[in-house]
């Protein structure tokens, strides 16, 4: 192409800047000038300046400036080459040089013809069901118009329409994506599917993705372009040219999971959303979308999987120095079916979204015990990895402080990791071999020299499961004998080792009541700061992620919890 200064001088001087900008900005006459809100960040006090004198634009909030050639090139993500030529078709202009019909731009019109044929099908007498389909998902006319969203019926019909003007060969028909070869045979890989076609940033068709009809089995249930010259997965996201001028508007990208959670925001205004293609996030589609945004909104499943690819994300962003945020569609499947149910309620989501390391340690410890010494460690483990991918420092010091202000944990400390100490109780002996209070209680209650009580013990506040069962089954057999509660478990390994451990370990003769309501008394004590260390944790975590229902729901739990501590405080010696 030639892109040569004379060319670009006509292309200048039969185009006018205000013209051109105008399209993508509302400007408003300001004397010799224009002014509107800049489309490179967000503002609310108009500072982007036009000037038809100079044909020149500059913004005096974030300093970007340029004439209509790098105005359109950054708005619209496209390289130089690219926006000579729409500027020349805009102006009137025919670049002299002539276009090349390389093997890419070969494959790029293959996959143009696919899309005109599939969208024309979808409407068609024979994408009824298609279209029936589409409509049931909530997918409006216009949706269906500016995704291009089309429909396979499969057989040669594909192959006849795109051969019908240009001629290609089996080898670019095969390498468009578009076709497999059987028995010598080309065949439309996608078969009765409905069609969403994948477009780069600068809006050309080089992929789709296929979603078969509910009544067909044919091979999964969705299907996506194999890799081709003009197509890679891990460089590509959909919604990338829909959603490109919304996400540097709004100066945030949302990347969600699939294509439907793409259109149905849409539909409701929410257009700065894009979607990885069949595969985990990758570096290259991050950095892709650094070019437009540094702040990223990561809408991803609540499940384990989702945790995991977020953590993941999260990591990369890093490298990038991008700005993460994180919320989930609870108690929604996810995106689409949420904005099915309220509209207003995606809209609140993605306006009270938290950074995205916050959300991950509240979902990470939310059903942790960081009095037990195994999920403590596990804990600060999973906070050393993570902030170890931090490279910015002050957001470093940022997710510390939210560290230390929702769990306690300093991490910034050495020794973070250290085990805490517990209060020791004095036993009959040698410690048996499982450690802790509730162990100590079972070698006791083992030994009481007299009749098993008939007092109260409430079984929640011992910890250990095990211990508690064999605790229960004494209590509820008063009578029972030590080999009694030993042929009881027999069949238990783990529980039988326990009960014998406690009995080989108790040097003293008996125990008494006294000693074993001193024993219960501690471990009382202990389940009590157990929980309200608990309660803490879980309201800082739903007050940090502004979940005001969540946060109000654990504060009337702790409230209660206070109340039972206070009234056994009364009836004991606590």
């Amino acid at each position: 192409m030639d892109s040569s200064r004379d060319q670009i001088e006509e292309i200048r001087g039969k185009l006018d800047i205000v013209d051109v900008v105008g399209k993508y900005v509302q400007l408003k006459q300001a004397g010799k000038n224009y002014s509107g809100k800049c489309p490179f960040h967000l503002e609310k006090t108009p500072s982007f300046i036009v000037s038809p004198e100079l044909q020149r634009y500059k913004c005096f909030g974030c300093g970007e400036s340029g004439d209509i050639f790098t105005f359109v090139q950054k708005i619209e993500n496209i390289d130089f080459p690219e926006t000579l030529e729409k500027l020349a078709k805009e102006a009137g202009v025919t670049l002299r040089k002539q276009r090349v019909n390389t093997t890419y731009e070969r494959l790029e019109d293959i996959n143009k013809k696919a899309a005109i044929y599939f969208f024309r099908q979808l409407k068609d007498k024979k994408g009824i069901k298609a279209l029936e389909y589409v409509k049931n998902r909530g997918i409006k006319d216009e949706s269906i118009k500016s995704f291009g969203i089309g429909y396979s019926p499969g057989g040669i019909e594909l192959l006849s329409y795109i051969q019908s003007e240009t001629k290609y060969s089996k080898e670019e028909l095969l390498a468009s994506g578009l076709f497999v070869e059987k028995e010598g045979k080309l065949r439309s890989k996608f078969y009765k599917r409905v069609m969403f076609p994948i477009r780069s940033s600068s809006g050309k068709v080089i992929a789709f993705t296929g979603r078969v009809l509910p009544d067909n089995d044919y091979g999964p249930k969705y299907m996506n372009s194999p890799e081709t010259p003009i197509y890679h997965k891990k460089d590509n996201l959909y919604g990338q040219y829909e959603s490109r001028q919304e996400i540097r508007k709004n100066d945030l990208a949302i990347l969600c999971e699939g294509t439907t959670d793409v259109i149905s925001a849409h539909q409701i205004g929410i257009k700065n959303i894009v979607a990885p293609l069949g595969t985990a996030l990758t570096k290259e589609q991050l950095q892709k979308i650094s070019k437009l945004t540094k702040n990223v909104l990561f809408l991803f499943d609540s499940d384990t999987a989702g945790q995991k690819a977020l953590e993941k994300a999260f990591i990369m962003s890093q490298e990038l120095s991008l700005n993460t945020y994180a919320t989930n569609t609870l108690p929604y499947k996810d995106i689409d079916e949420m904005i099915k149910e309220s509209p207003k309620k995606f809209l609140s989501l993605v306006n009270k979204k938290v950074d995205a390391f916050t959300y991950l340690l509240t979902q990470f410890i939310k059903d942790k015990n960081l009095t037990k010494f195994s999920e403590y460690r596990e804990t600060v483990s999973w906070l050393e990895w993570v902030l170890s991918s931090v490279i910015n420092q002050d957001n470093f010091l940022f997710y510390v402080k939210t560290v230390f202000s929702i769990t306690k944990i300093d991490i910034s400390k050495k020794g973070a990791t250290k085990a805490k100490n517990f209060s020791e109780v004095k036993c009959g002996g040698l410690a048996p071999k499982r450690a802790g209070k509730d162990a100590i209680f079972l070698q006791h209650l083992l030994f009481l020299k007299d009749k098993k009580p008939s007092l109260s013990f409430d079984d929640k506040v011992f910890a250990d499961s095990e211990i508690r069962e064999v605790i229960l089954f004494i209590l509820n057999n008063p009578e029972c004998k030590r080999e009694d509660i030993i042929k009881q478990f027999e069949n238990d390994s783990q529980v039988k080792n326990i009960i014998e451990d406690s009995i080989f370990s108790f040097s003293k003769e008996s125990s008494s009541i006294e000693e074993l309501q001193n024993i219960y008394d501690s471990i009382v004590k202990d389940y009590y700061q157990t929980k309200e260390l608990e309660y803490n944790i879980k309201i800082a975590a739903a007050e940090k992620t502004g979940n005001v229902k969540e946060s109000d729901k654990l504060f009337k739990e702790f409230q209660d919890l206070t109340k039972e501590k206070q009234k056994y405080e009364q009836n004991s010696r606590l």
